[in-house]
């Protein structure tokens, strides 16, 4: 036997953004769809006319784009098996539901919901075990029709579920399952207007569009039971299904708003790194290896297995998205990080950095590159770099705690004023800002003046704190509250590298005063 090309789906409703549950089943496809060589398409299940809307639909195609899910076929690139939008397809699924009331597996129904209500109360009443529609229009007699006709009622069009019959399907994660037909009502398949609901659109759909595999949550399995049947009835070969558990909150209670964003286009804007989302959304519900958690998406696509996701639920954690985050940030170059990290530092850093200070600007986002899990907490810390800010409490404390340390910080600025070392920005330096850079990092360049770098600084001030016979702790408080604002913050001689001399005497003498 050929097997066909494997082909999968994301099918979303355009009624709201694309959140946590729908990234990981579109990123499951996806990565199946590409770990077997076949076809990934996006199909657009829009028949919720009240509440679908383009916008809703845009903010679903920008959120897989940031995750880099890129698809075959669908909305923006065609295909041959579309169209894409359930909508623009209501003429097939008109003509399948004739071809199942002509075989006699589907049949109108012409009860108003109050008679369905009415019907449900009485087989709870009589403790059947079943409460669902009671059926009364599967047996009607062409007069009964007749007369539903003539009363002007639109027949909604169900399918006949077999009556009592035992099933055992298989699911590609739960394995074998038994269930049994008589726990499962006769489902509406289309409405009067021609629009179909989700268990027959879906089906005719995904005979439409080949579809060969279905990745999607643990809440559909039922429906899938009711798809397998429709499937049957149809003639065609059901795809092969895989039902994804729930992901839930730290607690082990469902996700809510509460426990993480609904939309993935706010961790973007947030500053979260798409590579991090990505890796970590992966892990609700799959493992990469037993020795690393973070790998790239073509690492995940080589070592993706439909079948080696788990069958149990996954929990969210901020904590853990937060610390895979931070591990893609120190990834990159302090040149990367700075240029990913440019929206949000774009009201908090002078165009003038960006514009003839790259480098030096460079080192003061490199001195948070350990510290920072998204990209957005920049542009809070990097305020000192540019004018003074005021003392925060521990600051004020520190330079408080020692009765003779505003002699300390006036003997100090004394020293650097009259050390040959550069000024500060913005000042003119001369060409000293683009060959400097911090020498702890990889990619740094030999710096302009011998004695202005960190290690340089920490040797100098050592040496002029010895002199003054006090000791090394007792000196840098104070002097870090002098010049930032805080006691938090980088490594203070990076504080001094960058700041540079000017910066430092002022706000030594300032501190003083």
């Amino acid at each position: 036997m050929i097997h066909p090309t494997p082909r999968l789906r994301f099918a979303p409703s355009p009624t709201g953004p694309l959140h946590l549950g729908g990234a990981r089943t579109a990123m499951y496809n996806w990565a199946a769809a590409r770990a077997l060589g076949g076809t990934f398409l996006l199909r657009i299940e829009d028949t919720d006319q009240a509440r679908s809307t383009d916008a809703s639909l845009q903010i679903i195609l920008a959120g897989l784009r940031w995750l880099g899910i890129d698809w075959d076929e669908g909305p923006e690139k065609g295909g041959a098996y579309g169209p894409y939008f359930q909508m623009q397809r209501l003429p097939l699924y008109r003509e399948t539901a004739d071809r199942l009331l002509a075989s006699g597996h589907a049949y109108l129904c012409y009860c108003t919901p109050e008679e369905i209500e009415v019907g449900r109360k009485e087989l709870e009443a009589q403790k059947v075990g079943f409460t669902g529609y009671n059926r009364r229009c599967r047996t009607l007699t062409d007069e009964q029709r007749r007369e539903f006709v003539s009363q002007g009622r639109q027949p909604n069009v169900r399918f006949r579920m077999p009556d009592a019959r035992t099933m055992q399907v298989h699911d590609l994660i739960l394995g074998d399952v038994e269930v049994n037909t008589r726990d499962f009502d006769d489902w509406v398949m289309l409405r009067p207007d021609g629009v179909p609901l989700y268990n027959f659109a879906c089906v005719v759909d995904d005979i439409g569009m080949r579809i060969t595999h279905v990745v999607r949550g643990n809440e559909h399995f039922q429906n899938g039971i009711k798809q397998r049947l429709l499937f049957e009835a149809l003639g065609a070969e059901c795809p092969q299904y895989a039902h994804i558990p729930l992901i839930l909150n730290k607690e082990g209670k469902k996700l809510s708003k509460r426990d993480a964003d609904t939309n993935m286009l706010d961790y973007r804007d947030k500053g979260f790194p798409a590579e991090g989302i990505f890796n970590y959304i992966a892990l609700l519900g799959w493992s990469f290896s037993g020795d690393r958690d973070v790998f790239s998406r073509d690492e995940m696509v080589a070592a993706f297995r439909i079948d080696g996701i788990g069958k149990s639920p996954s929990k969210f954690d901020e904590e853990k998205l937060r610390w895979m985050c931070g591990e893609y940030v120190r990834r990159w170059t302090p040149r990367e990080l700075l240029q990913r990290a440019r929206p949000w530092l774009e009201g908090a850093v002078p165009a003038a950095a960006f514009a003839s200070h790259g480098s030096w600007l460079q080192n003061g986002v490199a001195c948070y590159q350990e510290r920072i899990a998204i990209l957005s907490e920049l542009a809070g810390k990097l305020g000192w770099l540019f004018a003074m800010p005021p003392l925060d409490e521990a600051a004020q404390k520190n330079l408080a705690k020692e009765p003779a340390g505003k002699q300390w910080l006036l003997a100090y600025a004394e020293h650097l004023a009259g050390c040959n070392l550069p000024p500060s920005w913005p000042a003119d330096r001369q060409g000293v800002d683009d060959a400097v850079a911090l020498p702890t990092r990889k990619d740094a360049a030999e710096p302009a003046c011998a004695f202005w770098t960190p290690a340089a600084i920490e040797r100098d001030m050592r040496a002029f704190v010895e002199r003054l016979g006090i000791k090394f702790g007792s000196f840098v408080h104070p002097l870090r509250a002098a010049l930032t604002g805080t006691d938090k913050g980088p490594g203070l001689f990076d504080v001094l590298f960058l700041l540079g001399k000017t910066a430092c005497v002022e706000r030594l003498q300032a501190a003083a005063r």
